[in-house]
């Protein structure tokens, strides 16, 4: 029914937008995984022939009006949350085949293995320690040299809206602090864990990422970026095992009316339709 609704909204409309894509696992048979080796290669064929892949850098500030874009197609940026080993053995061969970017969150306790974190993850997958296997540091640092970006999710994944001031602070900080340790280069970028506004996050939040100078960070919240959105509440997209067609109605901005809803809603009217977003 959105897409739907959303097509007939955008149609004649020009499509040179900036859309951000949040993947998690790519892997061929993971119940969680975003989409498969083979399905993800469609994504980014895809995107390459009707989009301009672009670093989320680049595409903030696209988006902010600092850079001119002459194609007239879509800036497209590429995330992955979380850091599982799969970003590593599948996602970056496929990307770098393609010559193509993304940005990796890591969350910096499952990274480290620290058992709480671990036992955390497994427990929100739903799933056993191989399917949430995380990268190795040798493998953050290779995705770094091979020009990927690098970017906090916190240190043990928690709903920051949940935390006192202190806690949250704690999370943005440690998580920011370990990564620049051990890839030895400044983190500038973060993604709020689940990352819906005023449910996972808040102003709060907000201006601690800036007091912790963070440049920029990315939520969830299903339209492009807009000219007028604070580079501290990037929305973004999540992508769950989308066929082609539902990639383009998200870049094109048939998805973009889920946004305004998931927006301008009340908290008691987003906790009948997804009390999911309530309970982590």
């Amino acid at each position: 029914m959105v897409p739907r609704v959303g097509r007939s909204l955008v149609a004649q409309r020009s499509i040179a937008r900036a859309v951000v894509l949040c993947y998690h696992s790519i892997h061929p048979n993971k119940g969680f995984a975003s989409a498969s080796p083979r399905l993800f290669a469609s994504h980014l064929d895809w995107l390459a022939e009707n989009c301009d892949v672009v670093s989320l850098e680049q595409l903030v500030r696209r988006a902010a009006g600092s850079t001119h874009a002459d194609s007239g197609r879509p800036a497209v940026a590429i995330t992955f949350d979380d850091g599982y080993a799969d970003n590593y053995e599948y996602a970056l061969p496929l990307l770098a085949t393609r010559n193509l970017t993304a940005a990796f969150f890591l969350t910096t306790g499952l990274i480290e293995k620290e058992s709480d974190v671990l036992a955390r993850t497994q427990m929100l997958r739903r799933s056993g320690y191989e399917d949430i296997r995380p990268l190795e540091w040798e493998h953050v640092r290779s995705l770094h040299s091979a020009g990927m970006e690098i970017g906090a999710h916190t240190w043990s994944h928690p709903n920051l809206a949940g935390l006192s001031r202190e806690a949250a602070y704690d999370e943005l900080r440690t998580s920011k602090d370990v990564i620049e340790q051990r890839i030895g280069a400044p983190v500038r970028s973060l993604a709020y864990p689940f990352g819906k506004p005023k449910r996972h996050f808040t102003d709060e939040t907000v201006a601690l990422a800036e007091e912790l100078s963070y440049d920029y960070a990315c939520a969830i919240l299903f339209r492009a970026v807009q000219r007028g959105d604070s580079k501290l509440m990037i929305p973004r997209f999540f992508v769950t095992n989308d066929t082609i067609e539902t990639l383009r109605d998200k870049v094109i901005g048939a998805w973009d009316v889920l946004g305004a809803w998931q927006e301008r809603s009340p908290l008691w009217a987003a906790r009948l339709v997804s009390p999911e977003d309530f309970e982590v």
